[in-house]
């Protein structure tokens, strides 16, 4: 058995096949450890923090050679640091816009649509949008499923805190899940780590045993340790019992953690941009840097009498004069910050980002002309990254809905299946509504001429051709409505006798 291949980290199989609780707090140690310090986790964590605004720019530091060649850290010059966020907005971007509009589950077997409506809820909609936010943050990200009373439920799992452990033939055997908390020891609060390791049947749990987190044992705090993912207590006997979620739902072989990956290679939306967004974020702070060091002229005196500079500043403050003696001079120079250059490589940079990012830039102006066409054009890149996103999305709804319906028919001891369960995602562009309203106007005014044309033209016409051709332009079905048609008819014929109004009742009239 080992742990995921990126990792770099492996385990002889029998130590997480092992029933002794000190063998796998050894285990999850070691993968906990290793987990810690993988490369791969490095990425995602910078991909969490330039999310949250925490850029490589924060970090940025000034030095000098002194005359004496030695290299000092420059704190009389202005150190501005200002992370611009075109990450958030980037995924931000991508998820309103796949998931703006509630993703919808339409089927035809019947009673199984009211059922589903219970499952896909706010709560539901809610983890798909974390879903994807956490997937496009950190390259994947994991939904852990779990048996409630009333139903069964999903939440996100943090991917930074899961392992997957896989076995020589790289199926998945386990996956190990920890996160770092306080608890109150020896008078004082202190930092350990907690660990989970699921396996298809059972659950245990650990904790960190010392404060440097270095080693695991089991929790005693947890009566019954291991748990099944589906335990219960009988309150006669006070004796556990339970059950694995495969077997409660008829999955064989199920550990209840579900990936959803961001791209075939699991990189994050950063990578292609990340040295992007910190040229420009370099580019805009030297430029504040250089507007503030440079605010104010500076004095090139010649022939000063005074005592010192210090003297000579104060002077230019206080007095708005200085004497410079015979032959002086005094002349006041600025310094030309290379603002254009700089804007316009702000501007190179910031077209990189939104063209290799694959988003929509709303800044963009061009010639004033903005019609539905020209804005579904700048929604292309979006589109593209969308759509990429979209089948993996689908891939993973497809997977929590085969449980839905599992646990359905469990509770309900009912008989569905998913054969013909569709997957609605709207996308919503914004558009010009004037445009649209014309745009229809004009459609309905060109069937109208056309209705007019044909009408015209029908007393050389009989009458199943002219219905043909107003049901072309109408976009109906003739069939359907000429079935009408003839219902219409017979029923008109074989209307009852009815009593004609009081004076005639001698006679009956049949209409």
């Amino acid at each position: 058995m080992v742990i995921l291949e990126r990792s770099g980290f492996s385990l002889d199989p029998k130590y997480f096949q092992s029933q002794d609780p000190k063998v796998l707090a050894n285990a999850v140690k070691q993968a906990v450890n290793s987990d810690r310090a993988a490369t791969y986790k490095q990425k995602m964590r910078i991909g969490v923090d330039y999310y949250n605004f925490k850029h490589d720019i924060l970090k940025f530091r000034l030095f000098y050679v002194d005359n004496e060649g030695k290299v000092h850290e420059e704190t009389s010059r202005s150190n501005i640091k200002i992370p611009h966020s075109y990450l958030t907005e980037l995924i931000d971007q991508k998820v309103q816009y796949l998931l703006s509009n509630p993703v919808e589950i339409n089927t035809e077997q019947k009673g199984l649509q009211e059922l589903l409506n219970q499952y896909i809820d706010e709560d539901f909609q809610l983890m798909l949008q974390e879903l994807v936010e956490g997937g496009s943050q950190k390259g994947y990200e994991f939904v852990y499923t779990k048996l409630g009373e009333e139903r069964l439920a999903f939440q996100v799992a943090d991917s930074l805190k899961v392992i997957e452990i896989y076995d020589s033939d790289f199926n998945l055997t386990a996956i190990i899940r920890y996160y770092d908390t306080d608890i109150y020891q020896n008078g004082k609060n202190v930092r350990v780590t907690r660990a989970e390791l699921w396996d298809k049947e059972k659950v245990w749990y650990f904790v960190s045993s010392d404060t440097n987190q270095l080693s695991f044992k089991i929790d005693t705090k947890i009566a019954i340790n291991p748990l099944y993912h589906d335990t219960r207590l009988n309150s006669d006997t006070n004796e556990a019992f339970g059950r694995s979620i495969g077997t409660a739902l008829g999955v064989s072989d199920f550990i209840p953690f579900l990936r959803y990956d961001n791209n075939k290679y699991k990189t994050t939306d950063l990578e292609p941009i990340k040295p992007l967004i910190d040229d420009y974020d370099l580019m805009a702070c030297a430029l504040s840097n250089n507007l503030q060091d440079f605010d104010q002229p500076f004095f090139a005196v010649k022939g000063f009498n005074g005592d010192n500079y210090e003297q000579l500043i104060n002077n230019l403050r206080t007095r708005g004069a200085v004497g410079v003696g015979d032959n002086g001079g005094l002349d006041v120079h600025t310094v030309n910050i290379p603002v254009d250059a700089r804007k316009e490589k702000l501007r190179v940079d910031k077209e990189g980002i939104y063209k290799f990012g694959m988003g929509f830039d709303s800044s963009q102006v061009g010639d004033g002309n903005i019609t539905n066409v020209v804005i579904q054009s700048r929604y292309t890149l979006l589109d593209l990254k969308c759509n990429k996103a979209e089948i993996r999305l689908r891939k993973i709804i497809k997977q929590m809905l085969e449980l839905i319906v599992a646990d359905i028919n469990q509770r309900y001891n009912k008989a569905y299946d998913t054969s013909d369960l569709e997957i609605v995602i709207t996308r919503d562009t914004m558009v010009d509504e004037t445009e649209v309203e014309e745009r229809e106007k004009t459609k309905a005014e060109r069937k109208q001429i056309e209705i007019d044309n044909i009408l015209n033209a029908a007393a050389r016409l009989d009458d199943e051709t002219v219905l043909k051709y107003i049901c072309e332009v109408l976009d109906l079905d003739f069939d359907e409505v000429q079935k009408l048609l003839d219902e219409q008819d017979y029923d008109e014929d074989v209307k009852p006798d009815v009593e004609v109004p009081e004076g005639d009742r001698d006679t009956t009239q049949q209409i």
